[in-house]
């Protein structure tokens, strides 16, 4: 979980979930599922939730709202305390979490 930055849980649908069933069943049944049994009963009973960042460019203003998991592959930890990334508008690398744009953004007006 970041520090510096907050991330969206949003649940997601159960057309979703029943997709994610099924991607699971065709797993098991082509021997490409290694982690431990699902419970389907408790799978299809419980909420679930996918973990979003909301991306704002620095330059032009374009939001995108981009999957964690996503987000956290592409982000060096320890070159800085929030991910900076291309901005899929503008091609600038400029595009931070919605947090980081408000705090950068408000330098400016102090």
């Amino acid at each position: 979980m970041p520090e510096h930055f907050k991330t969206l849980k949003l649940k997601i649908s159960s057309e979703e979930k029943k997709a994610r069933l099924e991607d699971y069943k065709w797993a098991m049944e082509n021997n490409l599922y290694f982690g431990p049994p699902v419970d389907i009963n408790v799978f299809l009973s419980r909420d679930i939730y996918d973990e979003y960042v909301l991306l704002k460019c620095l330059d032009c203003g374009f939001e995108e709202k981009t999957e964690f998991d996503i987000v956290e592959e592409m982000w060096d930890e320890y070159e800085s305390d929030y991910p900076i990334l291309h901005c899929p508008r503008c091609g600038k690398p400029k595009s931070v979490p919605i947090d980081i744009y408000h705090k950068q953004k408000l330098k400016v007006f102090k």
